[in-house]
C-alpha cells in the first residue's frame, strides 16, 4: 500500500526499520500531547509500557502504516481486525490532516477486507480526534499500566459501510458489537 496524499504526503506499510521512528513519535506524541489530560505519573506508565521489543512488527496480523513527508516520517497508525491500535502524529506536524488521513488509510484498508466495524479505546486527548472522523463513543474504561497505574480511556466505535449511503445499523447493534469486541479484545 502506497497511497500519496495532498500536501506531498505518502502513506505506506511501515517496515521492520521503521520501527525507531515510529517509537519516537509515539513517546514525543504521548509526553507533548497528552500533558494536559493525563497526570505525569500516568503519562509516565504509559511510556513504560512503549518498548522496542514489544513491536509487532510482520509477526502479527497487525497492520502499521506511517505517513511520511518526503523522506521524514511523521506519523503512523496501526490496527488489527476490527480495531484501530494507534494513530499518533509527530508534535511538529498536528494539526495537518495526518492522522485523519492515516485513519482514513485504515478504514479503507479495514473496507477491503470486509471488515464494517472499528473500534477503538482512545485516550481522552484522542476523543475529540476520532469524534471528527465518525467515532461515536460507547463507554469509559481504562487501561492498567504495568506498573499498576490506571489510566482512562474512552471506547469508541464506527460503522464503515452500510447498505444505504449514510445508514447507520441501530445503535442498539452496534453497542452489541461493541461489547463483543471488548470482551474479546480486552476482556472487559
Amino acid at each position: 500500500m502506497n497511497i500519496t496524499q495532498p500536501n506531498y504526503i505518502t502513506i505506506r506499510l511501515a517496515q521492520p526499520q521503521d520501527r525507531n521512528r515510529i517509537f519516537d513519535i509515539q513517546r514525543d506524541a504521548i509526553q507533548r500531547l497528552c500533558s494536559r489530560d493525563y497526570s505525569p505519573e500516568q503519562i509516565q506508565g504509559l511510556l513504560n509500557d512503549k518498548h522496542l521489543d514489544n513491536w509487532q512488527g510482520e509477526d502479527t496480523k497487525e497492520i502499521v502504516l506511517v505517513a511520511e513527508i518526503g523522506e521524514t516520517i511523521v506519523g503512523f497508525s496501526a490496527y488489527s481486525r476490527y480495531w484501530v491500535n494507534a494513530v499518533y502524529v509527530d508534535p511538529k506536524y498536528v494539526r495537518q490532516g495526518i492522522g485523519t488521513q492515516l485513519l482514513k488509510a485504515i478504514e479503507s484498508d479495514a473496507l477491503s477486507e470486509n471488515i464494517n466495524t472499528l473500534a477503538v479505546c482512545a485516550s481522552i486527548t484522542a476523543k475529540p480526534f476520532y469524534e471528527g472522523s465518525g467515532y461515536q463513543e460507547f463507554g469509559e474504561t481504562y487501561i492498567l499500566s504495568s506498573t499498576g497505574i490506571h489510566i482512562p480511556c474512552i471506547r469508541m466505535q464506527k460503522w464503515l459501510s452500510s447498505t444505504t449511503e449514510g445508514e447507520q445499523p441501530p445503535s442498539d447493534f452496534l453497542t452489541a458489537i461493541c461489547r463483543f469486541l471488548q470482551w474479546i479484545l480486552i476482556g472487559k
